[in-house]
Order: structure tokens, then C-alpha cells, then sequence
């Protein structure tokens, strides 16, 4: 009983975050990304192929300087998990509560709504399932060594994703620091 309601609280969460998806990007450009030291990796990283995102990942952290619209809006919840699937497949759950449990098993009960595609040199475009415009962009960075200690904010590990959102100007709207889950 419990599984179904996490499920159902997990479904309802992404069915708001599809019903606004791209709101960050209409706010001004942040002020500074580099505050927890997650835009500020440098030579240690290089950028996502395909291969990088396949599978279950949970936030690590999560870094923005805006003043979001909507503060309670799900891509702003502290537990969050993102899966990449290799037909193109990708979805996340968000929950003010940790999600715990097996990750594939949380993401039986995810619709499939979004789909995603790696471009360039590691930009990662989503889309709505079977629909052509772009609903967000994101670079994205793959840990390569860990770097030298950081005086603040996560460490990162060898593996790691650090994805930007790209504003529709161009800018850097936040930056998430994801870490694959454990098999």
C-alpha cells in the first residue's frame, strides 16, 4: 500500500512538472552557479556521450541563484531521481521525502512523457514523448577524476553528471549534480 501511494504521490508530482515544465526559464540569468563549486570543475570533467546517462540517478544537489515562481514547484524538492533508458527513454520522480527503494520499481510507476536525445558536444535535449519542439536543454559534464578538494558545497565523484539547464537565451539557469544509483 505504501509502494502505490509513493507511486501516486510520484505521478502526481510529474504530472505538475509536466503541466509547467519550462518555467525556470523565463527568470533573469543567475548571478553566480559556482557558489557550491559545481559549474567551477573544469579539466576534471569532460562532456556527456549517450552512454553516460543510461541508467538511475539521484540528486546529489542542486544550485541555483533564482527567485523561482513557484517555490514549491517539484523540480525544486530536496529527492529526486532521474532515469535514461536506452531507447531514449527519460523520466524523474521528485518528493519532499526520500524515495528509497529499488529505483527501477519506482520508475515502473512513472509514465513515459519524455524522451531525450544527446547532442554535440554533451548537450542533452529533451522533448514530449512523440513531439518535435524541445522543452529543455541541458549541458551536462561526466566527472573524469576527482578534482581537488573544494572548500564548500558536495563533493563530486569520478562518474558523476553535472547537467546545466540552458535558458532559451542561451544562459545557465541551475545546475544539478547527479550520482548513479547503486545496481
Amino acid at each position: 500500500m505504501a509502494r502505490w501511494l509513493g507511486a501516486f504521490v510520484v505521478a502526481g508530482c510529474l504530472g505538475v512538472a509536466g503541466w509547467c515544465p519550462a518555467e525556470a526559464k523565463d527568470h533573469p540569468v543567475a548571478k553566480s552557479l559556482t557558489r557550491t563549486g559545481l559549474a567551477t570543475h573544469g579539466h576534471s570533467s569532460r562532456a556527456c556521450a549517450g552512454d553516460d546517462l543510461l541508467g538511475n540517478w539521484h540528486l546529489v544537489a542542486f544550485d541555483s541563484s533564482y527567485r523561482f515562481r513557484n517555490p514549491q514547484a517539484p523540480y525544486l524538492f530536496p529527492h529526486q531521481a532521474f532515469q535514461y533508458s536506452h531507447r531514449g527513454g527519460a523520466k524523474s520522480a521528485h518528493s519532499l521525502q526520500p524515495l528509497s527503494g529499488d529505483p527501477d520499481q519506482l520508475f515502473e510507476a512513472v509514465p513515459l512523457d519524455m524522451t531525450y536525445r544527446v547532442e554535440g558536444k554533451g548537450r542533452v535535449v529533451l522533448r514530449a514523448r512523440e513531439q518535435a519542439e524541445t522543452v529543455e536543454t541541458w549541458t551536462c559534464k561526466v566527472i573524469t577524476h576527482v578534482p581537488e578538494a573544494m572548500s564548500e558545497g558536495p563533493t563530486l565523484q569520478r562518474g558523476d553528471l553535472v547537467m546545466t539547464l540552458i535558458g532559451s537565451n542561451g544562459q545557465g539557469l541551475f545546475v544539478r549534480h547527479l550520482r548513479k544509483r547503486a545496481a
